[in-house]
């Protein structure tokens, strides 16, 4: 994952991979692991003016999904796309609306598709709220986030929400003459933790 800065902007670029390990039964409501291959490229941009206490961002991504020995099934790409557009009613508390979007942009394949082309779809708006404190000197930010799903197709569906906690596992001490940022500049990455779905 790499990030830089320009002004009020903050991008950032990365990739995470799934690797086959971990047990696997075919049949089985529950598995620790995929067995297969999968990765996920995004990117993500941030505006947030400090003035106005204002952030906008927005994430997107493509997952290619590899092949299932087990089941013989190849799930298709997906694509997905987060927005947040969030005010910072104090330096430490923010609250605003989310959205989020994926498609399943090509069919399964492989013998063990046996439905068909299966692509899925889903669609969900909601809204979140964040709080920063501190802990002696460790920060804490903490955040929940709420998302009505409509229009889905091929994935489960309702009322997500959750709550996220993060801290840094060490804060180097400042000096007296360090400045002091008010607001956290951290770009963050708006998707959905990943739902539950059969092995198709």
């Amino acid at each position: 994952m790499i990030g830089w800065h320009a002004g009020d902007f903050h991008w950032q670029i990365g990739a995470s991979l799934n690797i086959p390990g971990g047990a696997y039964e075919p049949g089985e409501l529950s598995n620790v692991a995929f067995n297969r291959w999968i990765g996920d490229f995004f990117g993500a941009v941030t505006y947030l003016n400090k003035e106005l206490g204002i952030e906008l961002s927005a994430a997107s991504g493509v997952i290619l999904n590899g092949y299932n020995p087990a089941t013989d099934y190849h799930s298709g790409t997906e694509f997905h796309l987060d927005v947040a557009a969030e005010k910072y009613l104090t330096p430490d508390l923010s609250a605003g609306v989310i959205a989020s979007t994926y498609r399943q942009i090509s069919a399964d394949t492989g013998r063990g598709a046996n439905v068909g082309p299966f692509k899925g779809r889903d669609n969900a708006v909601g809204g979140t709220v964040g709080y920063t404190f501190k802990l002696g000197e460790l920060p804490i930010t903490t955040r929940v986030k709420v998302l009505r799903e409509f229009d889905v197709k091929n994935r489960p569906h309702g009322t997500v929400g959750w709550l996220s906690v993060s801290f840094p596992l060490w804060v180097q001490a400042k000096s007296a003459e360090a400045p002091q940022e008010s607001i956290n500049l951290t770009t963050r990455h708006f998707s959905r933790p990943p739902r539950a779905v059969a092995e198709r």
